[in-house]
């Protein structure tokens, strides 16, 4: 991550001041000229882009953001990752404790004091309390010659908004006239399942005009952001601040949209499983494998034992649930159901049920032997059906194991996910089949420059098969058909997308099914594609 050219010890010292005072509200001094006002910066919505990696997924593959360590500031109720060979501290004094721990080697001793002038830098004075962190890469065995690293300041909220508190952010920064300004950008483009974030960019040259000198650093374009986080309650922003510059910009750059992307709330209700209706057995019974006595007992269950309810038959005297990982089936006249049951999906004549998401204007349809549910919103039942169906061989994942395992599922794009379907097959099986459904804003793309970019983006092994087909819905709407082996796994993966007909929209039905059975699935998996529609 370190630039490979050599650089003086003063001039890190004026880089460090340079790029991070410019984070600090500034006084213009007798020797900073005075200028009008500059303009307001942009205010920008982001959402993702378009393209979404098909192929192998660093699970398969490896890389750089598995297992990062974790460190929780309970003071702040948070939890931050940073990468493999950083550093973090949650206080100055963790800070200045981490001097007599490493190697006093003179570089590194530097380095440490720079951090420590960073903190005080972007820490206003008296508002010490408000310091969260600060993460910054360290390598005793190289000299550190850049400053890429990230700094945490937890402020409260005070009735504002994300854009007003963006704004102020901003004007700061502007008024400093240490640093340009670009753009104001608010959307869900950095945080899990759409999250609204707010991030001002701005830009520092290799000129600076200080109170008492001017400082001219070669080379030191430097972006910065600031990326501001709003806490579950409201009550608090959190504001990432990090300067990106050097030989690997690119790459550090996205390591710290990772730490974006991985901070977390300790007390967010997202994290607790969602309550959802239950059946209380009235008597002990046989459980079944679909609804009816025709079909296989796979178990019994107790008297009073409870489970929750997923869906109905259509006649409404079967109950589905999840049983020892499984779907399943109890008879209504043997159990209680709780208030809230009623809203279960009743399944139609044909054993389909049918899922309507008014925010995204999807409704999907599945069979009975797929559940389909939000992965950003799951019950204790939906985690112990993952959890069986990606055999997951310690403890039942929790929320946030869920949505690691999505994130890695679609390359860190779960955002882009509405919902998680899993197909309940046989026990011995090595893992289940699934499909996840996408929906991501079009931003002007039609679905020809998706089959274009799809067949730029292809990280299979094999090349995958990108076309463009009339057949697959029943009103002869266009879809972009991606299909691939999956790298790593047994997998066949068929991704179909479409378009909303207001063109706003890109949904995909993303499939990933066993090999040995994609064949004889394929007339169910084309009825899941012909079912799905526009709501709204």
């Amino acid at each position: 991550m370190a630039a490979r050219h050599r650089t003086p010890r003063w001039a890190i010292a004026a880089i460090v001041s340079l790029l991070l005072t410019a984070c600090v509200p500034a006084t213009a001094g007798p020797e900073m000229p005075i200028s009008a006002p500059p303009p307001a910066p942009p205010l920008i919505s982001i959402h993702n882009p378009l393209v979404l990696p098909v192929g192998d997924t660093p699970l398969s593959s490896g890389g750089p953001f598995q297992g990062w360590p974790g460190v929780e500031v309970e003071r702040h109720g948070l939890k931050i990752f940073h990468p493999h060979g950083w550093l973090f501290a949650s206080t100055q004094e963790e800070l200045h404790a981490l001097r007599p721990q490493l190697d006093d080697a003179e570089m590194s001793d530097a380095l440490l004091r720079e951090r420590e002038s960073y903190v005080d830098s972007l820490t206003p004075a008296g508002q010490e309390h408000l310091f969260a962190g600060t993460g910054f890469p360290f390598d005793p065995n190289s000299e550190p010659l850049e400053t890429n690293g990230f700094h945490l300041l937890a402020v409260p909220s005070e009735g504002r908004s994300l854009e007003t508190y963006a704004r102020e952010l901003a004007a700061q920064l502007q008024t400093s006239r240490l640093a340009a300004v670009r753009s104001i950008e608010i959307g869900p483009g950095l945080r899990p399942w759409g999250e609204q974030t707010a991030t001002i960019r701005y830009r520092i040259d290799g000129l600076r005009a200080f109170p008492d000198r001017v400082v001219t650093v070669p080379r030191a374009l430097v972006d910065g952001r600031q990326v501001v986080l709003h806490s579950p309650d409201g009550e608090t922003f959190l504001t990432v601040t990090y300067d990106v510059w050097g030989e690997h910009s690119e790459w550090v750059e996205g390591l710290l949209h990772e730490v974006v992307r991985r901070v977390q709330w300790l007390e967010d209700p997202a994290l607790k499983p969602r309550a959802a209706p239950t059946l209380t057995l009235n008597n002990s019974m046989n459980v079944r494998r679909g609804p009816g006595t025709d079909h296989p007992v796979i178990g019994g269950a107790a008297a009073d034992q409870q489970f929750t309810a997923i869906s109905k038959n259509a006649s409404g005297d079967w109950w589905q649930i999840v049983f020892s990982g499984r779907l399943a089936w109890l008879h209504s006249d043997y159990v209680t159901a709780s208030a809230d049951a009623d809203a279960v999906p009743l399944a139609d004549g044909t054993g389909w049920l049918k899922y309507d998401d008014d925010a995204t204007g999807l409704s999907v349809s599945f069979p009975s032997s797929w559940r389909y549910f939000d992965p950003a919103r799951p019950t204790a039942a939906d985690l112990a059906l993952f959890s069986a169906a990606i055999r997951y061989d310690s403890e039942q994942l929790d929320v946030a194991g869920l949505g690691r395992m999505v994130s890695t599922m679609t390359y860190r794009r779960d955002d882009a996910v509405t919902g998680l379907g899993l197909h309940s097959g046989p026990t011995d099986r090595e893992a289940s089949n699934f499909v996840l459904v996408l929906a991501i804003a079009a931003n002007g793309q039609t679905l020809e420059d998706y089959a274009q970019a799809a067949a730029a983006h292809t990280y299979s092994i094999e090349p995958a098969r990108v076309e463009r087909s009339f057949g697959l819905r029943p009103s002869g709407e266009e879809v972009v058909s991606v299909r691939y082996r999956e790298s790593g796994t047994n997998s066949e993966v068929w991704q179909v997308w479409l378009l909303s007909p207001d063109s706003e929209t890109l949904a995909a039905l993303a499939f990933s099914i066993h090999r040995d059975e994609f064949a004889a699935l394929k007339p169910l998996l084309n009825e899941i594609v012909r079912r799905l529609r526009w709501i709204g």
